[in-house]
């Protein structure tokens, strides 16, 4: 059931330059340098080395009284270190990271438990350790309780809407409400994306809730799906006229 998700968390983002090592030096305290670095992973930064030291995700992990913004940054650098062993198809060392990356998160939610991101990705790292889906749904429950509509959950809608069909109806409804947050915030190109993907199939149920998303957006939603060729009924939005002589 874990292929059905996909290998990686971050394969959505785009890869782009490999600035780590200035933003790792140029700030002197640990909890900073940790989430320049995870934020810098979250918005799409490719790292084509270790990103940090592992002495430096160890301090953060194993002090006495928990920093939860350190915790929380060495977390999201352990889920990059575990895909880019993905990456490297090392899975001696996939493995190893991958165990790493769970200490790591149940130590960060142990500090921050009501940090959405975190219990994503406790529900991730988890099903990528072959847990049955149906065993970690409240992990996935929480995420939606507690960051329903934060900027990074277009990076989670693709992995819940691969096992739509065998989330409860609570879920279930919580998929559709995210794919519509994301269209009203003007992210059409991750909706697009998300459409032309896991959502395909269930298409009709995600764009039923558009309805109350401002026309501009709709509109843009539409004219993006045409230009990839992907016939969606967006409501509202009235179906261009089929006109076979054009092109």
């Amino acid at each position: 059931m874990a292929n059905a998700f996909g290998r990686s968390l971050l394969a959505l983002i785009a890869f782009l330059s490999a600035g780590w090592a200035a933003l790792f030096f140029s700030n002197p305290s640990n909890d900073v340098q940790l989430n320049n670095i995870a934020n810098a992973v979250l918005s799409g930064t490719s790292f084509k080395r270790n990103p940090i030291a592992e002495t430096a995700l160890a301090a953060a992990e194993s002090r006495a009284i928990c920093n939860p913004r350190e915790i929380r940054a060495a977390a999201i650098i352990r889920l990059r270190l575990y895909e880019m062993a993905v990456d490297s198809l090392d899975v001696g060392l996939a493995n190893e990271r991958l165990s790493s990356l769970r200490s790591s998160i149940r130590k960060a939610l142990s500090c921050a438990p009501t940090d959405g991101l975190l219990w994503f990705i406790e529900y991730w790292s988890a099903i990528n350790q072959g847990s049955p889906v149906s065993d970690r749904l409240a992990e996935l429950r929480m995420s939606y309780r507690l960051a329903p509509y934060e900027g990074w959950t277009a990076l989670r809608s693709p992995y819940v809407l691969a096992i739509y069909d065998v989330l409860p109806p609570d879920l279930q409804d919580s998929a559709r409400k995210e794919f519509v947050a994301i269209v009203r915030t003007g992210l059409i190109r991750d909706a697009v994306r998300i459409l032309k993907g896991a959502g395909w199939r269930h298409r009709d149920a995600l764009v039923a809730g558009l309805g109350s998303v401002r026309l501009e957006f709709r509109l843009q939603l539409d004219r993006a799906l045409r230009a990839e060729d992907l016939p969606v009924e967006i409501p509202g939005v009235a179906p261009r006229e089929f006109r076979p002589w054009r092109n």
